[in-house]
C-alpha cells in the first residue's frame, strides 16, 4: 500500500473511531437520562439530557431526543409549579446546542422555545432586580431577550484548523507507529518514519491547540 493511502486509510479510521465515541457516549448519557426518568429523579433525568446534547454528533437523532425531553420535563415541572427546576432544565437545554453550534446551529427550534419561556419566567420571578424592575414591563422584556440572543458564536476557519489537526495528529502518529515499528523482532524500528510522521504528528497538535484557543 502507498504512503498515501495508508495515511487516507488511518485518517479514516481515527475519524471513524472518534465518530464511534462519541455516538455511543451520546446514546449512553441518553439511556441512563431515561433510567432516572423512570425511577422519577427527573433533576438528573435533566442532568444526562443535557451531556447527551453536548455530545452532538451530525445525523445523530439522540440530542434532538434528549431536547425534546427537556421541553417535557420543563413542561412538567412548569405545571407543577416549580419555576427553577423548570428554568434549569431550559437552561440545559439552551447551553447545550449552543455549546456546539459551529458551521450551523443545531435545535434552532428547541432553542426558540427555550428562550421563550426562559424569557417569561425571569420576568415572573421577583426574587432579583434585573433587569431593573424601575423600567417598564416591556423594556425589560427587551433586556432579556437582547441577553439570550447574544452568541459568542465561533470563528469558522479556526474550526477548520481545529478539526485538520485533530485529523493530522491522530493520523501522524498513527502512520508512525504502523510505518516505524517492527511487524516482528527481526526487523529493526525505522527511526526516519517516526520521525517524519511523529512530526507531522506534533504539528497537528500544535495546530489543533491554536484551533481551541482561537475559535
Amino acid at each position: 500500500m502507498s504512503t498515501s493511502r495508508l495515511i487516507a486509510a488511518l485518517l479514516a479510521f481515527c475519524t471513524l473511531v472518534v465518530v464511534a465515541r462519541v455516538g455511543a457516549s451520546s446514546m449512553g448519557e441518553y439511556r441512563r437520562a431515561e433510567q432516572f426518568r423512570a425511577t422519577g429523579a427527573l433533576h438528573e433525568a435533566a442532568v444526562h439530557y443535557g451531556r447527551a446534547i453536548h455530545l452532538y454528533l451530525p445525523l445523530s437523532t439522540v440530542p434532538s431526543k434528549a431536547g425534546e425531553a427537556l421541553l417535557e420535563l420543563a413542561q412538567a415541572a412548569q405545571a407543577g409549579g416549580d419555576m427553577d427546576e423548570a428554568r434549569f432544565c431550559y437552561e440545559e437545554l439552551r447551553s447545550g446546542f449552543l455549546a456546539v453550534r459551529s458551521f450551523y446551529q443545531p435545535g434552532k427550534r428547541m432553542l426558540a422555545r427555550a428562550e421563550a419561556e426562559l424569557t417569561a419566567i425571569m420576568l415572573a420571578d421577583q426574587r432579583g432586580n434585573w433587569p431593573d424592575r424601575s423600567l417598564a414591563p416591556s423594556e425589560r422584556e427587551a433586556v432579556i431577550r437582547a441577553a439570550l440572543q447574544q452568541r459568542e458564536d465561533p470563528k469558522l476557519h479556526w474550526v477548520l484548523v481545529m478539526a485538520l489537526g485533530y485529523l493530522l495528529w491522530l493520523g501522524g502518529a498513527a502512520t508512525a507507529i504502523w510505518k516505524g515499528l517492527p511487524m516482528d523482532a527481526e526487523r529493526g524500528i525505522h527511526w526516519q518514519a517516526i520521525r517524519r510522521f511523529g512530526g507531522a504528528s506534533l504539528v497537528g497538535y500544535l495546530l489543533w491547540l491554536l484551533g481551541v484557543a482561537l475559535a
